[in-house]
């Protein structure tokens, strides 16, 4: 029988609770991203801003969207986890409505949207992550899986449902991620947890208590930074491939190998996921070696992109399975280890911080990739400036694995007062 208490009772994660995250994070996904990788060339071409303005309001949606959960921690613990999330969706569904009014605004007013956007999805999401948090750990690996799995599907269909609706009229395109948010925001009521906050009974706060706590752990904060090399190396498959293999795998060819990505993460997460979990509890497996395989595997992949400029499509097929595997183990465990190695931090402050960090490992990963990549010295040249990327993203996720595998050896900091995914350690007034 289906219990919908969830993680307010500490019981098992239930089928209708997984459903309703896995829905309104692929909506939400799948919203922004028919949006984003069109929204430049929107505001250009149907709101006449220029190329620089134009740049600058999606650079900043993004910026809001990575750095936002830091920002709204202590609204969201004033809130509640569950109210945070749809509130996020409801104030996304709002600006992204009046994205598509068909107005006219100076560039200060499209970047004060974009900002918005970005803040409400950051808004909901580090809320979502932190619910998934709560519940017992033997059910956090399969929380986040999921939430793995409906991400990849929402970043897939996303760019297909926006591709078409700018052939087909272009003024409907955040229309419809307004209508993709609102299906997030019509599954809210499902999602686990209490509508109210912890806090609001003006109860005061137990000893030990985590509000006001700011700064991370030295263990959280270790943790944090040496998984950014894992997403370092991240970068250059989703951000830099492009155009390192622009000159030798056609545009069609290159979008195979993504969906190749999209349709082996939803199809093959929940077995993965399943199987990792028997590893965390095998004596002679644990985290350390799961992070040391996972990061291996990702390594080896990248250095099979570096070489695929000149070896051929079959070979860049080859790097996205293997990609594709070390991602599904690598992304959900990560998430879960967050909150088992938050210390004193709040839940929701410590996925809050993790996502900025990780973000901008990302996004100087990206950045460092594309300029290497821009300036090669010549299409098959694997020695030059072109592949560099590639080889110290493969010797950044083989060191980050060594030294998580060595750190996994010890065991996590219980959180404070010794319950771990207690709900009121969640929604206590410092929210993230």
């Amino acid at each position: 029988m289906v219990n919908d208490k969830g993680a307010d009772s500490g019981q098992l994660l239930t089928s209708r609770q997984l459903t309703a995250l896995v829905v309104a994070r692929a909506a939400s996904c799948a919203g922004f991203f028919a949006v984003l990788p069109y929204l430049g060339l929107w505001l250009m071409d149907d709101r006449g801003l220029s190329g620089a303005s134009a740049g600058l309001v999606v650079g900043a949606s993004i910026l809001a969207n990575r750095a936002g959960g830091v920002l709204l921690v202590q609204l969201i613990h004033r809130l509640g986890l569950k109210a945070s999330v749809g509130v996020g969706y409801l104030g996304a569904v709002v600006v992204f409505g009046v994205l598509g009014m068909g107005l006219r605004l100076p560039t200060y007013g499209w970047l004060v949207l974009a900002v918005l956007v970005g803040l409400f999805l950051a808004m909901a999401t580090t809320a979502m992550k932190a619910q998934v948090a709560a519940f017992p750990p033997d059910q956090r690996l399969r929380g986040f899986s999921y939430l793995n799995m409906a991400v990849n599907a929402g970043s897939a269909v996303g760019p297909v449902i926006g591709g078409q609706l700018l052939e087909w009229q272009a003024d409907r395109l955040p229309l419809s991620a307004a209508l993709l948010d609102l299906v997030a925001l019509a599954v809210v009521p499902a999602l686990p947890g209490d509508w109210r906050a912890a806090d609001r009974s003006g109860a005061p706060a137990p000893a030990g208590s985590t509000v006001g706590r700011r700064l991370p752990g030295r263990r959280f904060a270790t943790f944090t930074l040496l998984v950014c090399g894992t997403w370092v190396a991240y970068a250059q498959v989703f951000d830099v491939l492009p155009a390192y293999l622009g000159d030798s795998v056609g545009t069609r060819e290159l979008g195979l190998v993504f969906t190749l990505n999209a349709v082996l993460v939803v199809a093959l997460q929940v077995p993965v996921s399943a199987l990792s979990r028997r590893l965390l509890n095998h004596p002679r497996a644990g985290f350390g070696l799961l992070c040391l395989t996972a990061n291996a595997v990702l390594a080896l992949a990248v250095v099979l992109f570096g070489l695929g400029r000149s070896a051929g499509f079959g070979l860049v097929l080859t790097a996205m399975v293997l990609f594709t595997l070390s991602e599904l183990v690598w992304s959900p465990l990560y998430d879960t280890q967050v909150g088992e190695r938050r210390g004193e931090l709040s839940t929701t402050a410590a996925y809050a911080l993790a996502g900025v960090a990780w973000g901008s490992a990302e996004s100087v990963g990206a950045w460092l990739g594309t300029l290497l990549v821009v300036h090669r010295s010549g299409p098959e040249t694997l020695s030059g400036t072109a592949a560099t990327p590639y080889w110290g993203g493969a010797a950044l996720a083989l060191l980050t694995g060594l030294a998580l595998s060595w750190g996994g050896r010890h065991k996590s900091e219980k959180p404070l007062g010794g319950q771990e995914g207690n709900a009121h350690d969640v929604d206590v007034s410092a929210r993230a």
